[in-house]
């Protein structure tokens, strides 16, 4: 059920003004969502103040006890641990897509959650999302959820031609090589993506090799972005302001609106050097500690001074791969899924059933290009409709769960399409210029007035 709106944290008391249009949505504003250095240990954090459910995990209306659990967790201890206070309903439903899960719940309840949950989303066992569900299981449980060879292949050899393109470089000391190794690191990476969704595996450390960290991207990206697509819980909506404003604020300022068309160049290259030096800073301040995998990129710096000519060959060859790696990355990350005036961002008007799965939707498009080619499915956020809404599943996975897809939206009357790339593109810019919230719910990827 919809939060009443008296039921709703008021703008003066969340520190920030919030658009009419989300009094519908979360009853609080994230803590800790305008500090000037956001991070995942930050949003994490203020997930744990705002849910407010002491040491335990709250699923539904259910407090649990998983403490004794995360070691024997199949998905990994990283999951359960880095959870710990807060409400974790919307992982539990997406990661967990057989019943087994729910038969473990019973031992490690410890009592009823208090008052309604944060968050404005229903799981209805009659709802779009469980029904979905509940068709697909008996397709993966025949092909199963993990990589299939093609899949492990792309990867693998996306790494292979990256080392093959950054030893180049080096002995060759040329820049052009480091250019593509940086591209090929960032394909490398966007399909890493696929695996660090998964159980813990190897693979998904692939993602450190980049200036970014796999650990805290399982935060910000798996538990925030993933879970709560365009809503100001949203990490990767609020990590961009105020230079890239996809809310639809009225009091977005003309740069805000217009200036990415020019500034954007400057800090789509710089994007990863930001992160890094961002994680530099939480590390010596002691909120976030060193991890291992953290030092991939200096090992890689090492490695290339090995094969340069020179340190101050290899250091410049190093800045120039993860220059075109950023751009890459971000470049392409920005105009492949969630931003149009089509798709539903925080300050529209929310639609009438809150169902989960309906809402991921409502924030997702998928292109026509994509769409049946695994290799550009795992190195441009591919179906992503269906990564949303399964996202503990394999991306080689997907194609065998669209025939249930297509017949659940049929069931609940929801037209499905696709979008073209140039459409994404210039969707971005259209949504970026966009301060007028839409006052209309929306009807899954129906053009509204």
């Amino acid at each position: 059920m919809a939060p009443r709106r008296e039921d709703v944290v008021p703008a003066d008391e969340a520190r920030k003004d919030v658009n009419s249009n989300s009094l519908p949505g979360f009853k609080r504003y994230p803590t800790n969502r305008d500090h000037p250095l956001k991070s995942a240990p930050k949003w994490i954090k203020g997930k744990r103040e705002d849910d407010a459910v002491g040491p335990y995990w709250r699923i539904h209306d259910g407090l649990y006890d998983l403490t004794e659990f995360a070691e024997s967790h199949p998905g990994g201890k990283v999951w359960i641990e880095s959870t710990q206070g807060t409400d974790i309903t919307e992982a539990f439903e997406s990661a967990h897509l057989g019943t087994r899960s729910q038969a473990v719940l019973p031992k490690y309840f410890v009592g009823h959650a208090e008052g309604p949950r944060n968050s404005p989303y229903t799981f209805h066992e009659d709802g779009f999302y469980k029904t979905f569900k509940r068709k697909v299981r008996p397709v993966l449980r025949e092909v199963g959820t993990g990589p299939d060879w093609p899949m492990t292949l792309i990867q693998d050899g996306l790494a292979s031609a990256t080392a093959v393109s950054v030893l180049a470089a080096c002995l060759l000391d040329s820049s052009a090589f480091a250019v593509l190794g940086g591209v090929l690191l960032a394909m490398t990476s966007m399909c890493a993506h696929n695996f660090f969704h998964q159980r813990d595996n190897w693979r998904m450390f692939l993602f450190d090799l980049t200036l970014l960290s796999s650990y805290d991207w399982r935060i910000t990206h798996g538990l925030s972005h993933h879970l709560f697509t365009n809503t100001i819980y949203d990490f990767e909506v609020s990590i961009l302001e105020p230079f890239w404003e996809f809310l639809p604020k009225p009091e977005k300022n003309f740069l805000q609106r217009y200036g990415s068309y020019v500034y954007e160049y400057l800090l789509i290259p710089s994007a990863m050097y930001l992160e890094a030096l961002k994680r530099i800073c939480l590390v010596l301040s002691g909120e976030a500690p060193l991890r291992p995998e953290n030092l991939l990129p200096l090992l890689e710096l090492v490695a290339m001074a090995l094969a340069a000519p020179s340190l101050g060959a290899a250091l410049r060859l190093w800045l120039v791969l993860h220059v075109a790696c950023s751009s890459w990355f971000t470049g392409v990350g920005l105009v492949v899924a969630h931003h149009h005036p089509e798709i539903y961002h925080e300050g529209d008007a929310m639609r009438e059933d809150r169902d989960w799965g309906l809402c991921q939707l409502d924030a997702v498009r998928d292109r026509v290009e994509v769409t049946g080619n695994l290799f550009l499915i795992a190195t441009s956020f591919g179906d992503h409709s269906l990564h949303h809404l399964l996202p503990t599943v394999d991306h080689s996975k997907l194609k065998y769960v669209y025939p249930v897809f297509l017949e659940t939206c049929k069931e609940f009357n929801i037209p499905f399409s696709f979008k073209n790339q140039w459409e994404m593109v210039r969707g971005k810019y259209l949504q970026l210029a966009n301060n007028k919230p839409n006052q209309c719910p929306p009807g899954y990827k129906s053009k509204t007035g």
